[in-house]
């Protein structure tokens, strides 16, 4: 009897679940927390080789870069030198942002990832799978400006979303694409630390460098992209003449210069 008991409980508990899913499902399937998938610059997740971007590409590091690359691989113990290879492949992709016989872009090609593991006495399939893991780095040739728009929470609050449609407008391109003329290329980014400043983007490339633009409306995102069209450089920072990350009352403490350093005369005590 109690057996029994027990196991009818148990059928009812499991149909009760089973309903309970099936009126969830249909409010499930349409819930969103995004109106688009990130599109990023890697565009798919495994190499296909092209006439500039195969094993045969000549690439090499410059006498610079492989000064750097010493230097960061002393960082690690001897057997691990591996563990650079995050750095050197950023290094990697900001070299060629220097050269034109790569698009003068920032990109990783395969022929730069196969050096790498050389340098680093590693398989190249182990730099295959960091390079393809991470979004920071780009496998393919983006535009010579990578306009990189925050839009995590507090920049998102603040119309980052704004920024992005505007610059998508103003350059007729969607996320995760580069412009006919290969100038631009527009990404949406993870939060770049600056919060405070919100709506903000970081431009890379061999003018700006990874600069911060921060405190952005629609114009002034368009106008920072037509500054570099005509081959200028836009003031990095605020774009509403904020000092630092003073708020909009200003400044409100500190007001006078520190007295100094303190020190108690221990000989007294």
């Amino acid at each position: 009897m109690a057996a029994s008991l027990k196991g009818g409980m148990r059928l009812l508990a499991a149909n009760m679940r089973t309903t309970t899913l099936k009126q969830l499902a249909p409010a499930m399937s349409v819930r969103h927390f995004r109106a688009n998938q990130p599109a990023f610059a890697e565009a798919i997740n495994h190499h296909v080789n092209t006439p500039w971007n195969n094993a045969d590409t000549l690439w090499d590091f410059t006498k610079e870069n492989y000064d750097k690359i010493n230097e960061i691989v002393k960082k690690y113990p001897p057997n691990y030198k591996r563990s650079a290879v995050m750095a050197v492949l950023f290094l990697a992709q900001k070299q060629c942002e220097q050269m034109p016989e790569h698009g003068s872009t920032g990109w990783i090609p395969l022929a730069a990832m196969n050096k790498i593991a050389k340098v680093l006495d590693m398989p190249e399939m182990r730099v295959y799978e960091v390079a393809t893991f991470y979004t920071m780095y780009n496998r393919t040739k983006i535009g010579v400006h990578n306009i990189q728009v925050c839009t995590t929470s507090p920049c998102m609050v603040r119309g980052a979303y704004e920024i992005v449609d505007a610059v998508k407008a103003h350059l007729n391109i969607d996320v995760g694409e580069t412009t006919e003329d290969g100038l631009f290329h527009l990404m949406e980014a993870e939060c770049l630390g600056a919060c405070v400043n919100a709506p903000m983007m970081q431009i890379a490339g061999p003018v700006c460098n990874d600069a911060y633009y921060e405190d952005l409306t629609a114009e002034s995102a368009i106008s920072i992209i037509e500054q570099l069209r005509k081959g200028e450089t836009p003031k990095k920072g605020s774009q509403i003449g904020r000092h630092g990350s003073i708020g909009p009352q200003g400044k409100t403490g500190l007001l006078s210069e520190p007295v100094g350093i303190v020190c108690r005369d221990l000989d007294a005590c």
